[in-house]
């Protein structure tokens, strides 16, 4: 998980990090460590930006943010959700 902290990044800016902004947080991923972090992409300032949370990825996670990207799609839409 190291490898999503401020330090890392200025130490090794070309390691195996993937980004994909939603909204104002950024999922920051590694394929090689199968970790990520979700970041305040946003933030004014630099100290700011600092991983909110890092973790490893774990099996069936996919599933679970398929479940809340169904949840805003409804939300989206108008629909209700419950």
């Amino acid at each position: 998980m190291s490898t999503h902290t401020l330090k890392a990044n200025r130490r090794h800016p070309d390691a195996d990090r993937e980004c994909i902004q939603v909204g104002h947080i950024t999922f920051e991923y590694s394929s090689k460590n199968k970790t990520f972090a979700l970041k305040a992409c946003e933030a004014e300032n630099a100290k700011d930006r600092k991983p909110l949370f890092t973790g490893f990825i774990e099996k069936g996670m996919h599933k679970e943010l398929l479940r809340l990207a169904s949840v805003f799609r409804r939300i989206e839409e108008g629909e209700e959700y419950e």
